[in-house]
């Protein structure tokens, strides 16, 4: 690999670097937080590593201090597997609700490791799940925290739920690619179709959504502020040179859709992202790091990458292994009344594709620095880039 002045600024940041970076490409306020927060830290932060004993101290402390109770126990802290960007644990807290009454529940802690596949941000996500309470099956939201004092990055906490993310048979590592039986693939897929036509159709001006930008409707600002991110985080963090991503980019910005009704977008509704209980009913819809307001037609378009569905033995392909994406669309427009422009869903296709290549190039940044605590996963992330990539250049032949 070449050493060039350029890709020393990405391993060694500078303040000038930084800040043409964040002049260059228009982001939501909250995302360049998360975004130079990172590169800030770049030059810092040692290779990732999680003490347990100091981890359940400063997480009592914590607890403790925002709840006013010295008599709350924490016990049984133990960390769960998965979760391809933040560090995931489980612990039973005693504590007395704001009824008064003394409870115990099973938690979970999301935690952002050193550096992450992708920067998000924690308030977002609390926000966001707490707006969705009621509307569609989420965790319930009981503390976040976006600084880095109580535990060294920034977390949220949140009711655990019980469920099934993948078939014993049928997983794949993160969820892409899922396969499901007939019998349980018939029960799943009106109720994935039907809750994102619920995400899309919540009033999200009467939510609290402080830590989002809301984009302006008939414009291209929704647009502008997604491609923005991702050609950032590209420019940020590939340790190579990729013409295609460049290519990609101008098409996107030339050629970019105005967003009449924005809506809230999950930014990674798929398979591998909701639990399922014994009946085969959706009881968790998860990872909404990525959400973020804007087109209807990029969540549409999302179900559809080559990548994150499966063939069936007829040449067909199924959405999240669920269903053909003719059968979703029909699904989707009869829940919402949403009209889905075929032709505009095109440009959506090749900005997954922007995407997933960009995250992939992370991926690999943070498993070589062994800034994460799931390097071969991130390396497996990697390889799917080159696939994306692949995809993205042929779309871009086509149009």
């Amino acid at each position: 690999m070449i050493n060039t002045e350029t890709l020393r600024l990405r391993d060694q940041p500078t303040a000038e670097w930084i800040a043409s970076i964040r002049a260059r490409y228009p982001v939501e306020a909250a995302i360049d937080n998360v975004l130079t927060r990172k590169l800030r830290n770049r030059t810092q932060t040692v290779a990732h590593q999680t003490n347990f004993a100091d981890l359940e101290s400063h997480l009592v402390t914590y607890l403790k201090n925002t709840t006013g109770q010295n008599d709350l126990q924490l016990t049984e802290l133990q960390r769960l597997t998965g979760g391809a960007s933040k560090e995931q644990f489980t612990f039973m807290l005693t504590w007395n609700q704001a009824s008064g009454e003394r409870t115990t529940r099973k938690l979970m802690l999301r935690m952002d490791p050193s550096e992450s596949v992708v920067e998000t941000h924690r308030l977002r996500e609390a926000q966001v799940l707490r707006a969705m309470w009621g509307e569609v099956p989420v965790p319930e939201v009981f503390w976040v925290e976006h600084s880095d004092e109580f535990l060294g990055h920034p977390f949220l906490i949140a009711g655990f739920v019980v469920g099934t993310v993948q078939p014993e048979d049928g997983g794949k590592v993160t969820g892409l690619g899922m396969s499901f039986e007939p019998e349980l693939r018939a029960t799943l897929r009106d109720q994935f179709v039907r809750h994102l036509a619920t995400i899309h159709t919540v009033d999200w001006r009467n939510k609290d959504l402080s830590a989002f930008d809301a984009p302006e409707a008939g414009t291209t600002q929704a647009n502008e502020w997604s491609v923005g991110a991702w050609e950032r985080i590209w420019q940020e963090d590939t340790m190579e040179a990729h013409p295609i991503m460049e290519q990609a980019a101008i098409w996107l910005k030339e050629n970019m859709p105005v967003v009449e009704n924005p809506v809230i977008q999950h930014g990674d509704y798929r398979s591998g992202n909701f639990m399922y209980d014994d009946k085969g009913q959706i009881n968790a819809i998860l990872d909404w790091e990525l959400c973020h307001i804007g087109d209807f037609h990029e969540d549409l378009a999302y179900n559809r990458c080559k990548m994150l569905g499966t063939p069936d033995d007829k040449g067909g392909f199924r959405c999240s292994g669920l269903l053909y994406f003719d059968e979703f669309v029909e699904k989707y427009e009869a829940y919402t009344g949403f009209t889905v422009d075929r032709q505009r869903l095109k440009w959506y296709d090749i900005f997954t594709y922007y995407k997933m290549t960009s995250i992939s190039c992370t991926s690999l940044r943070i498993a070589h620095a062994k800034k994460t605590h799931l390097d071969a996963m991130m390396n497996l992330i990697g390889g799917v880039g080159f696939l994306a990539a692949s995809e993205l250049s042929r779309l871009l032949e086509a149009v």
